[in-house]
């Protein structure tokens, strides 16, 4: 198990995604409520309100209790990111958003979406951190995609 490199990263910020969905629950309720004319529709907009809150409540959890900073380590044919490692070939595509500060997110095979768990923007040594993965991802056969991606909650 020789290491190759280890980075101290950071999680991505949820606080902009958490205060859109306060501000969009919020709206709709006082929608629902000033507009109880269809009962159909404010069936609907009462369990989408309750589906905001419970995003809500999920939100303000990671907020609470994931750590802000983790380590990774990359390893020859595998990557630890805060004691959970994932093999090469259990990876689909390594994605990298953004150019000045990017947020990495990893996309395991069984996923539709890279897991919360598993984004991380490198903190410092962001170009040698990022040199490294990059080596690693040609060396391995992983795809690295430079583009948006989504991440599940």
């Amino acid at each position: 198990m020789d290491l190759i490199g280890v980075y101290e990263v950071s999680r991505p910020s949820l606080m902009s995604l958490l205060l859109s969905m306060i501000f969009s629950s919020g709206i709709l309720l006082t929608s629902v409520i000033n507009n109880m004319d269809g009962k159909v529709l404010s069936y609907i907009g009462f369990f989408w309100v309750i589906f905001c809150l419970i995003v809500v409540i999920v939100l303000l959890y990671r907020i609470i209790t994931i750590r802000r900073f983790i380590e990774i380590k990359i390893l020859p044919d595998s990557i630890i990111v805060e004691n959970k490692e994932i093999e090469a070939n259990r990876i689909e595509n390594i994605y990298v958003k953004g150019y000045f500060k990017p947020v990495i997110g990893i996309k395991p095979v069984d996923h539709k979406f890279a897991p919360y768990k598993l984004c991380f923007s490198f903190l410092e040594q962001e170009y040698r951190g990022m040199k490294e993965l990059t080596k690693w991802a040609e060396r391995n056969q992983v795809k690295l995609s430079h583009k948006r991606f989504m991440r599940w909650l």
